[in-house]
């Protein structure tokens, strides 16, 4: 059929003749019988029942009359993703050779862009006995968990928005158990076929930054990197051909290609210049209900959206006059016409809807708004300034596992006071990691008098992390009460405890009972217990047993206690050769552990034979001797070279480039010719691009600088970023040069670095223009930028309004632009504090 097709110019419907040869064979038995969960891939003939988009209806632009009968989806023109995706499937179905395998695709890619359809085209590449699992119930992650324990071979996971299954909670240990059954050969062969969002794919896979307490997805990272293929938002030039081709059979397609605007052809057929339309048109009433679910949405609401939420947000998009028109029925009319398909897509607002296997439907109290008008939304939108209103709506009646989410928005634009409503309310509404993330919020906006009143009660009641809370929070005023909150926190299962009780202890000058509080912490196997117990007996003068702890602290942790170990061993006048002896095993340790930060062995042993000359020369001998293998003495002779480097203080000496050394001589025609063909062939320096700023400046071309000072802004150069203003200002005016200077900033801001617009806010305040600046700020936050409040207070205190600024930085502001009136966080009624783990540190 595949040959045949491609005589008749014809795509080939693989999955239909698949399906016709499977029913021609005779019934037989199958061998290896699947009693797994799901059902076999033949079952799904639904593809919106996977969640693929449904496509425009025929005829509706284009001219050509629509065929007798169109098959549910338009034909399909692949494209590289498709390829590559095609490469992975057939890996996987094609096992029969050598152990199964099994095999994880996810597709990246901007709403409506083909991803779900692109893998629902792939099944057809597998035998139709396979079986499909589409894990939902009772949420994704919990799902995917239960149904990983029973899955069968010959099995495709469809994980639809796989965010949905690896980023909330209990995604961490969906992602830790997928990835253990997926590298399990006695489990394979298994496909796991996932979509998702750009934005949403980079918060699965970024790495821990600097500051961050925790990182929240660990696993999800090493299960998803390298496991993805980017879907592109429009067909390029290569692509197009064949879909022409098709539109010739196909009228979908070809108003498609007559009305897309810049090749996005798939946004097109799934409706969305359709939804855009209807959202534009609708009554004041319905067009306030989309709206509502838009900005609910954007601020981080889940996808189904209580009804009671958005009629409870219809004051704040309606006039008076249109909400006192409101009758009764008219809310729920609204709905009913914003549900109604149209040109073959879903309406803007279809109610959520649960079916189970053998049950009628069951409608619910909650509508989906569209996934197009949803983006169309948030790039829309993102400036529009929310109401007091709406955000005592979402308190009141959001879902209580978006509280989380839509708190973190508020306190992203700096509503502190909002932030910690919606995590009270999801606290006494049960929600798991609620408490904890508003003691977090607090402890870091400096809010400690309320982070007490939500832990006290809890301490009192024996929640050990309360107890380690209150007592880190009294360590400083109240130290005393501080020991006896560690030492209770210790007894409840908190091993640190003890030995954070020791500290406070020795810094109090009671060294025997802090003694004892190491001892037990060690007892209790609290890591840098021995470190610890080590540093109060040197105080105490007792040397040879700090020696012994500190030793052990090294031997069994390493880390610095390998560094302290080292200079204790020399002070105690040990030799070098018995230093030595006793650091190489260090070293090839600290050199097996994956995850080493700070190599701190390998620092000590540089750094003892740079101290030690008998020994590197005892060394040398060695070398000269011949005794050793190439390879070893290739690394003993490096690593004493370097050795000598850092005696010598050599070892960071840096090079002078070409073009320096003719700046330098002032050959400046030549010095520019070799920085520009630097940036050429490098266009991501950013530093060479502002030496050739500064030499065209020089040479008397400010129009050239400026040029190349705006690429080294664009590029992220602060300083560039100053020069350009100073010289556009002078060329072009100011107005035209802020216009720029802040669209470069937002567009940093945009890829979360913030600096930018804190300096363009700076400048624009030297230069008077500080309401200006004070605006723009203030509209950067209402778009979610979470830096953009602060840069608000620090720009107050630049313009001497002290007591703003620090009113500000400690209550946030309110969504109506006016610095907070100082409040006080009333802890929740109900719930523990211990969500977190109390045994580690």
């Amino acid at each position: 059929m595949r040959l045949w097709s491609s005589w008749a110019g014809e795509i080939l419907r693989e999955r239909y003749w698949r399906d016709l040869l499977e029913k021609a064979q005779p019934v037989r038995s199958v061998s290896s019988a699947l009693t797994g969960p799901g059902r076999q891939i033949c079952g799904f003939t639904d593809p919106f029942a996977l969640n693929v988009h449904e496509a425009i209806d025929a005829g509706g632009a284009s001219e050509l009359p629509p065929p007798a009968s169109l098959p549910l989806l338009p034909l399909y023109a692949g494209r590289r993703h498709d390829r590559w995706l095609s490469g992975v499937v057939k890996g996987v179905a094609e096992h029969g050779t050598g152990e199964p395998t099994s095999a994880l695709a996810v597709l990246v890619g901007e709403s409506s862009t083909g991803k779900t359809r692109a893998c629902w085209e792939a099944l057809s590449l597998l035998p139709s006995d396979w079986q499909l699992v589409y894990p939902l119930v009772p949420s994704p992650a919990e799902a995917l968990i239960a149904g990983l324990d029973g899955i069968a071979p010959c099995t495709v996971l469809w994980l639809d928005e796989i965010h949905r299954f690896l980023g909330r909670d209990q995604g961490e240990q969906a992602a830790a158990r997928l990835h253990e059954v997926l590298t399990d050969p006695r489990r394979g062969p298994l496909l796991v076929l996932g979509t998702t969002q750009p934005k949403l794919w980079l918060d699965l896979i970024r790495p821990r930054r600097d500051g961050d307490r925790r990182d929240r997805h660990a696993q999800a990272r090493a299960l998803l990197t390298g496991n993805h293929h980017r879907v592109p938002d429009a067909f390029d030039d290569e692509d197009l051909p064949e879909l022409r081709s098709f539109a010739t059979a196909d009228p979908r397609l070809q108003e498609a290609l007559e009305h897309a605007e810049q090749g996005q052809i798939t946004q097109y057929l799934t409706g969305g210049r359709a939804l855009v339309h209807r959202y534009e048109t609708a009554t004041a009433l319905q067009r306030a209900l989309i709206e509502s679910a838009m900005d609910a949405r954007r601020l981080g609401h889940d996808t189904a959206l209580p009804r009671l939420l958005l009629e409870a947000a219809l004051p704040i998009y309606l006039t008076h006059h249109q909400y006192d028109m409101v009758a009764d029925g008219d809310i729920e009319h609204a709905l009913a016409e914003l549900s109604e398909p149209w040109h073959g897509t879903r309406g803007p607002l279809t109610p959520i809807t649960v079916r189970e296997p053998g049950r009628p439907l069951v409608s619910t109290d909650k509508v989906g708004l569209a996934e197009y008008l949803d983006q169309y939304g948030r790039k829309e939108r993102r400036t529009k300034a929310l109401s007091a209103g709406l955000w005592d709506a979402l308190t009141n009646h959001a879902a209580r596992e978006s509280l989380t989410s839509l708190a973190e928005s508020a306190r992203n634009r700096g509503h502190l006071r909002l932030a910690l409503r919606l995590l009270s309310a999801a606290t006494d509404a049960g929600v798991s990691g609620a408490a904890p993330a508003a003691l977090q919020l607090m402890e870091e906006e400096g809010m400690h008098d309320d982070v007490l009143l939500w832990c006290l009660p809890h301490a009192e009641a024996g929640d050990a992390a309360a107890m380690v809370r209150v007592a880190g929070l009294m360590e400083m005023t109240r130290p005393d009460e501080a020991v006896v909150w560690y030492e209770r926190a210790a007894e409840a299962g908190y091993r640190y405890g003890w030995l954070y009780a020791g500290m406070l202890r020795q810094r109090a000058g009671q060294h025997l009972e802090a003694e004892a509080c190491f001892h037990r912490a060690v007892d209790a196997g609290a890591t840098r217990g021995h470190g610890a117990l080590a540093s109060l007996l040197e105080q105490m003068g007792r040397t040879e047993e700090a020696f012994a702890h500190l030793r052990q602290q090294a031997e069994v942790d390493g880390g610095y206690a390998v560094v302290e170990t080292v200079a204790l061993m020399r002070k105690r006048g040990d030799s070098g050769a018995t230093i030595l002896s006793w650091l190489l095993p260090r070293v090839a340790e600290e050199g097996r552990k994956e995850h080493m930060p700070i190599p701190w062995a390998w620092s000590a042993l540089l750094q003892h034979l740079a101290l030690d000359a008998t020994l590197r020369r005892r060394l040398r001998g060695l070398l000269d001797s011949g005794a050793q293998d190439d390879a070893v003495r290739s690394e003993l002779t490096a690593m004493l070279d370097l050795a000598e480097e850092i005696l010598e203080g050599d070892h960071q000496k840096k090079g002078t480039s070409a073009a320096g050394a003719l700046r330098r001589q002032n050959r400046l025609e030549e010095a520019l010719a070799l920085y520009q063909a630097e940036a050429e062939a490098d266009a991501g320096r950013r530093d060479v691009a502002a030496h050739v700023a500064a030499l065209h400046e020089q040479l008397g071309r400010p129009s050239e600088a400026v040029t190349w000072y705006r690429r080294a802004a664009d590029e992220g150069d602060l300083d560039a970023l100053r020069e350009t203003a100073r010289l556009m200002t002078l060329t072009v005016g100011p107005d035209e040069t802020f216009a720029w200077l802040m669209s470069c900033a937002d567009r940093h801001a945009e890829e979360d670095c913030p600096d930018q617009r804190s300096t363009v806010a700076e400048l624009l305040h030297t230069a008077g223009r500080t309401n200006e600046a004070l605006d723009w700020l203030r509209r950067a936050s209402c778009a979610g930028d979470p830096y953009a409040w602060r840069q608000y207070a620090e720009l107050l205190r630049s313009a001497g309004r002290t007591e703003d600024a620090q009113r500000m930085q400690r209550y946030g502001w309110e969504p109506d632009g006016e610095i907070s009136e100082p409040w006080s966080a009333a802890p929740p009624t109900v719930q523990r504090i211990g969500h977190t783990r109390v045994d580690e540190a």
